[in-house]
């Protein structure tokens, strides 16, 4: 069951980035969090990562960390990640 969904998205035709970051957070059968990154270029296949957490406090910690790193885009990339 999801329980968090967060889908963000960079793009700027100038400097040719279009990037996506999917973020989704919740429970399996068996009570574990997980916690499950999309994230690559638009229109292509991406990349994806699963995290496994024993409570919902690290799967919160987890997502706010990544959403934390994605703030500094703009610095990065050149471009801010909006909702």
């Amino acid at each position: 069951m999801i329980v968090y969904s967060i889908l963000l998205e960079a793009d700027c035709p100038e400097l040719n980035i279009r990037r996506s970051y999917l973020i989704e957070a919740g429970q399996d059968l068996f009570g574990n969090w997980i916690v499950e990154i999309n994230y690559g270029r638009i229109g292509c296949k991406g990349r994806k990562k699963v995290i496994l957490m024993d409570c919902e406090e690290d799967a919160k910690r987890v997502v706010k960390k990544r959403l934390k790193k994605r703030e500094s885009a703009v610095k990065r990339i050149g471009v801010g990640y909006a909702a």
